[in-house]
């Protein structure tokens, strides 16, 4: 028996309502490695993609090296990288909580595909 049509007045989903699962699972890698960090130093690291890195790969008072997640690559800037080669966008909300951007496949940020978790 075939799927039922949906109703014509239902909108189609966005892009951002579509997350693939590898995608899904890279982003919480990130978050797991910012909860980490927050664990052993009591807060979120600071600055922009580059500096957080650096703090979470053992730039940081008790030298801890927390990342970055396994295979998820940083580029010469030493930025962290989704999986369509873009940096993420990290901005800490607070001292225990750090909203991260992937700028999804279309590798434009702030569109309707961009991947959000915080």
């Amino acid at each position: 028996m075939p799927s039922p049509e949906p109703p014509p007045d239902l909108p189609p989903p966005r892009a951002s309502d579509i997350i693939s699962p590898e995608a899904l699972k890279d982003m919480n890698d990130v978050q797991f490695m910012l909860r980490d960090f927050r664990t052993r130093l009591g807060e979120n690291p600071e600055g922009t993609n580059a500096e957080i890195m650096k703090e979470v790969m053992g730039r940081n008072r008790v030298q801890a090296r927390l990342g970055p997640p396994e295979g998820q690559q940083l580029n010469e800037k030493g930025e962290l990288l989704d999986r369509w080669g873009a940096p993420y966008f990290f901005h800490q909300l607070s001292m225990n909580e750090m909203e991260v951007r992937s700028s999804g496949p279309d590798g434009a940020m702030w569109s309707d595909d961009d991947i959000v978790v915080k």
